[in-house]
């Protein structure tokens, strides 16, 4: 390995260990402002009632008006908050041993449970849950990559398919993709349109849903282009670091709220910070790229 290329695998992991620590601290933000949807498993009737009543030898109703329940969820979601805060400081302390790394596994294990919470809370279109793959994979990739200090065929691939799954679903929510089977509806959130109005300035819901669906197409496109060779490539991460860069910053910019300025970039500033991965795993894959074509242009690794 030559210098240029040991200096680019540095950048390379420490772009990814910030992405990471970035990420946690935006998620840790959230659960503080108590906003984790814990209450979405634990308030589910079908799946809780059995064992709440086998644990505590209390009806359902008891459970779910409890004001000292309702305080320990709270406190449940206080403590994922340090966890998620503990997780984004040892990302970015550079131990390679095994022991250390597992943290970064039990970092992702949170990320899916996190995931999964927020899919139950909406309890339509799988998107919900897979839209945050390039997310919750951040710290697998982080843990894969530390192993070996290399970037291998099978690293590139899980990343890049986090990253497809993201924009494929973004796409699907941004195209207003309906279906009568749960899992497969994914109806544009009213969200997206109003976000799209206010950062353009534009007073036509319809304009700002042509460019939603407009958006979702290239979604797709950019998606399937980073499967293909080095120019399409490079056209599609660019397109992701571009859009995932602008629809993070959307959050608090169509948000802001000059009278109660600090109240807002509380409640906003997370949403932008938790989606860092959206941009900057394209942003490490365009650098994983540039390292590749180096190689390959170089007698000494043909």
């Amino acid at each position: 390995m030559n210098n240029s290329e040991n200096k680019q695998l540095v950048i390379f992991e420490w772009l990814l260990r910030a992405t990471c620590a970035v990420m946690f601290i935006g998620h840790s933000w959230v659960c503080f402002n108590g906003q984790m949807p814990l209450r979405a498993l634990l308030w589910d009737e079908n799946i809780m009632s059995g064992i709440i009543t086998k644990m505590s030898g209390q009806d359902w109703n008891w459970w779910v008006t409890s004001p000292d329940i309702d305080n320990k969820i709270n406190h449940c979601v206080m403590i994922q908050g340090f966890l998620f805060l503990l997780f984004a400081a040892l990302s970015l302390i550079p131990i390679r041993k095994r022991l250390y790394r597992s943290i970064y596994l039990i970092g992702f294990i949170n990320l899916v449970f996190l995931a999964f919470l927020k899919y139950m809370d909406n309890r339509i279109g799988i998107g919900n849950l897979l839209e945050h793959a390039s997310q919750f994979i951040c710290p697998l990739v982080l843990f894969l990559f530390t192993a070996r200090n290399n970037l291998n065929g099978s690293l590139e691939l899980l990343a890049k398919i986090s990253v497809a799954l993201t924009f494929i679903f973004h796409g699907l929510f941004a195209i207003n993709f309906g279906h009568d089977w749960n899992w497969l509806n994914h109806t544009r959130p009213g969200h997206f349109t109003e976000m799209v109005m206010i950062c353009l300035g534009i007073n036509e819901e319809r304009s700002a849903n042509q460019i939603l669906f407009i958006a979702g197409i290239l979604d797709f496109l950019a998606a399937i282009l980073i499967f293909t060779h080095t120019k399409l490539i490079k056209m599609g991460l660019l397109y992701m670091i571009l859009w995932g860069l602008l629809t993070a910053m959307a959050r608090p910019w169509a948000h802001f709220n000059k009278s109660s300025a600090i109240e807002s970039l509380n409640n906003w500033i997370p949403e932008m910070l938790y989606r860092t991965p959206h941009f900057a795993i394209p942003l490490c894959l365009l650098l994983a790229l540039k390292i590749k074509c180096a190689n390959d242009s170089d007698p000494i690794h043909r």
